[in-house]
């Protein structure tokens, strides 16, 4: 790998500052007796097909796919993978990045609303086989690995690999923000809305969306005009409300029941919200 990391540098200096994070990366080995079930990724995701030959059934797509083919397939559209009856196996590596698409159609549209991504791109790199495997390989170790920032060197192998990607098909393919992201948006409100009494933190919503936090709260700030966590404590606010309308269960009990983790918290965070204390406001509007 010595050649790779040598390069790594100097291929990491992006034209247009574009971000390369990898929220995935594994080694899948999967035989002709237990096929993929259906996958959704909610971010694009890179195979490699190291060992083998198959089907990729995507979406009502369907490809046939051999050793040294690259598969592409853009956040959020459904795909598995079914082993020839011939072969074994198929074994693949792979990994995922935050926040691009990529397309053929740039030319095309006129504006980023008119913007569509491919669902997928399959492609027979001719004499890059052995290095698009060495550095996936690398990518796989090192986003697993405990190492020293094995996770930046990660990222910048997935970097290397996509800039050069870009380069040799740039008459063919472009790269462009993820038009799928406001889906995990969605999601995570969604989340929220059912699951509001757990005990909810920015980093597991985080992991849970594929995203960084800094990247989830201004994206969710940007559709509902909050971060992720005073989503949730309005969202908590406003069943309290309720329940104090509707109910005789104790402050106590609501405050556990929409999940503040004390008493004297919700009557605190209900009063800087509110202007009033939640006692307050239940004798003011009880029916």
């Amino acid at each position: 790998m010595e050649n790779i990391n040598e390069n790594i540098l100097e291929s990491s200096i992006f034209k247009d500052d574009i971000e390369i994070k990898i929220l995935n990366a594994n080694e899948s080995f999967l035989t002709n007796e237990n096929s993929s079930r259906i996958q959704f990724h909610p971010f694009i995701y890179f195979y490699f097909i190291v060992e083998g030959s198959g089907t990729f059934f995507i979406e009502n797509d369907s490809i046939k796919i051999k050793k040294n083919d690259l598969v592409i397939i853009n956040s959020n559209i459904g795909h598995n993978l079914y082993v020839d009856e011939d072969e074994y196996a198929v074994k693949t590596l792979g990994f995922g990045l935050e926040s691009i698409g990529l397309t053929s159609h740039l030319e095309e549209v006129q504006s980023e609303e008119e913007l569509e991504l491919d669902n997928f791109f399959h492609i027979t790199w001719e004499n890059k086989e052995a290095k698009i495997n060495e550095i996936f390989s690398k990518i796989v170790d090192e986003f697993h690995s405990e190492n020293l920032y094995a996770k930046t060197l990660a990222d910048a192998l997935a970097s290397y690999f996509l800039i050069n990607f870009l380069r040799h098909f740039r008459n063919e393919i472009e790269v462009v923000p993820d038009i799928n992201i406001n889906r995990r948006i969605d999601y995570i409100k969604s989340y929220i809305d059912n699951n509001y009494s757990l005990d909810l933190s920015l980093e597991g919503l985080s992991n849970m969306a594929y995203m960084n936090k800094f990247h989830l709260i201004a994206e969710f700030k940007q559709s509902y005009r909050v971060t992720p966590i005073e989503y949730l404590i309005l969202k908590r606010i406003e069943v309290s409300k309720g329940l104090l309308i509707s109910t005789n269960h104790s402050m106590e009990t609501i405050a556990d029941t929409v999940g503040f983790n004390s008493q004297s918290y919700f009557n605190q965070v209900f009063r800087k919200k509110v202007g009033i204390t939640p006692s307050q406001f239940r004798k003011k509007h009880r029916l």
